[in-house]
């Protein structure tokens, strides 16, 4: 994949969702959120700001408030995405969809920005309901719908994928082999859930 966001994955923002008006400068929103991406990693969550990414961006702090109302939704825009690339999935059948959740959601949180982001995002989720809500339908939504008359299987799929890679990424061991083999396990078992 080459555009380093899971496929399952993006998150409804309100970046997106604009008044009619003088048409939004693309290349504005890529500089933050590359910005954003570079501060997650190379700062963490903690030490990134609104403030340090708008002067890392060369975009004012103004401009980025008219796009992203929080740091979180400016945070979970740039490592998943306004929208999911659902290009993994094209012509696959269910064996191959749960490939692309399990190889999306380890190459995810394999992520510097994405690891340093995860212990901020999972305080601010578990405070912000609303964030918490666009996130889970961001994230599982596009995919699971791909699997319609098994969505809420497809959506199992999803939550055993992501917590798997989450899990790794920030608790078990950086073995890459552990890694394999937990991916390689659920790339086995996972079909018959979603296929039963």
């Amino acid at each position: 994949m080459t555009t380093g966001r899971d496929p399952a994955v993006g998150v409804p923002s309100t970046a997106t969702d604009r008044a009619a008006g003088r048409p939004r400068d693309v290349r504005i929103d890529q500089r933050v959120l590359a910005a954003t991406r570079a501060s997650l990693a190379e700062l963490g969550w903690d030490r990134t700001s609104i403030r340090g990414v708008a002067q890392r961006s060369g975009v004012s702090r103004p401009a980025i408030a008219r796009r992203w109302p929080s740091k979180a939704h400016l945070v979970l825009e740039s490592i998943l995405g306004a929208a999911p690339d659902l290009e993994a999935f094209d012509g696959v059948d269910r064996a191959g969809w749960v490939a692309a959740v399990v190889d999306g959601s380890f190459g995810l949180f394999d992520r510097a920005d994405v690891h340093a982001a995860a212990p901020g995002l999972l305080a601010t989720l578990r405070d912000h309901d609303d964030i918490r809500k666009a996130l889970w339908e961001g994230f599982s939504g596009p995919a699971s719908a791909l699997v319609a008359d098994r969505s809420v299987d497809a959506q199992a799929a999803i939550v055993l994928a992501a917590g798997a890679a989450l899990f790794l990424s920030l608790v078990a061991s950086d073995d890459p082999a552990l890694r394999d083999r937990v991916a390689a396990a659920l790339t086995d078992s996972l079909p018959a859930i979603v296929e039963s």
